[in-house]
């Protein structure tokens, strides 16, 4: 890098100090400032939150542990790929933005972060986080989506503040046993991972109204993903579940269910299924609450989806139905709109 580059980081850095109407806070973006040498540091140690965005950083100095009053940091959209050895005394951080750059692990001493609320650490190149990452106990928000991640630790399940949790695109298989002890989550993105099947326990994470599991590999529910009550978002396209889950019938306060792209072929195993007569009332127009069932290869409609008492909107198009029900329709009282376009095996 060389002194030139030093000489520019430091004029970047005071020029943006003398400009800040917060003597607290420092805010450089779009800059080239390669490196931070560690003069630079001593005078930020007064700051309270820093931002250092797109400035083409590769490394942080040893030394940066030293801005101990940091309460907020962002250095996305670098090209960091690891974190100092002294990073975990900013022992104030709450908010942490390191999105963007090409990290592939934290240290064991990055959970050290005990005021850290909320960890955004999405597009990187993460493929494992450390076992003591439960730790974080804090933990409010946390996104890595788009990472390269296969497992979690089984310390996990301790993050019992985290109430969004963003883990879709990476290469998870399995969730820990203990995940539904995650009791204050509320929105959760899975999507777009490997994941054959969930925690048999999941149901205890009773808290969850958002839940994305869409483009994975599940087969199956497990029994207590009944116990889901308070889900008004669920998706689950791109599975290969054949039988319709009949755990779905208990989310009474289910809104949206996107369950497209799936191999369904049936709706409760070895069940006979009677034909929706002519005329059978299902009339109105489009509305809020909405289920899609596109894409798939169903042969038979039945009734788990008459505990969906929240639905309005339902879409069975691009299935291969023969036929439908004549039970369980008076239960859908707010269904207003039936779609079963190309279904090209189903008669009135």
């Amino acid at each position: 890098m060389g002194a030139g580059a030093s000489t520019k980081a430091l004029n970047e850095f005071d020029a943006a100090l003398k400009s800040s109407s917060d003597s607290r806070k420092l805010v450089v973006t779009h800059r080239e400032l390669l490196v931070l040498p560690p003069e630079l540091l001593a005078r930020a140690i007064h700051l309270r939150e820093l931002v250092l965005e797109h400035t083409k950083l590769q490394q942080l100095p040893a030394s940066f542990g030293c801005l101990v009053l940091l309460e907020r940091l962002s250095l996305a959209g670098n090209q960091l790929e690891t974190l100092p050895l002294s990073f975990h005394e900013l022992l104030h951080l709450e908010e942490f933005d390191i999105s963007g750059n090409a990290l592939r692990s934290l240290l064991g001493n990055f959970c050290d972060l005990s005021a850290l609320r909320r960890l955004y650490a999405q597009d990187n190149a993460l493929r494992k986080l450390p076992r003591e990452f439960g730790a974080l106990n804090c933990l409010e928000m946390l996104d890595l989506r788009n990472n390269a991640l296969r497992k979690l630790p089984k310390s996990f399940p301790c993050l019992f503040s985290l109430t969004r949790l963003d883990l879709s695109r990476n290469k998870l298989r399995k969730l820990p046993e203990a995940f539904g002890n995650l009791s204050a989550l509320r929105v959760c993105n899975l999507g777009r991972n490997t994941l054959g099947e969930l925690p048999e326990y999941i149901g205890l994470a009773v808290g969850l109204e958002v839940l994305s599991l869409n483009n994975n590999a599940l087969y199956k529910l497990p029994p207590s993903f009944a116990d889901l009550t308070n889900l008004k978002n669920l998706s689950l396209t791109g599975n290969r579940i054949e039988c319709f889950p009949g755990q779905l019938g208990a989310l009474k306060a289910l809104v949206t269910l996107s369950y497209t792209e799936n191999r369904l072929k049936q709706w409760l195993p070895g069940e006979r299924v009677s034909v929706l007569e002519e005329g059978s009332p299902v009339n109105g127009d489009v509305a809020d609450a909405e289920i899609e069932i596109d894409a798939n290869s169903t042969n038979a409609l039945n009734n788990p989806l008459a505990g969906l008492t929240a639905i309005q909107y339902l879409d069975l198009s691009d299935n291969a139905l023969a036929a439908l029900p004549k039970h369980g329709w008076d239960r859908l009282e707010e269904l207003l709109h039936l779609k079963l376009a190309r279904n090209h095996d189903l008669h009135g």
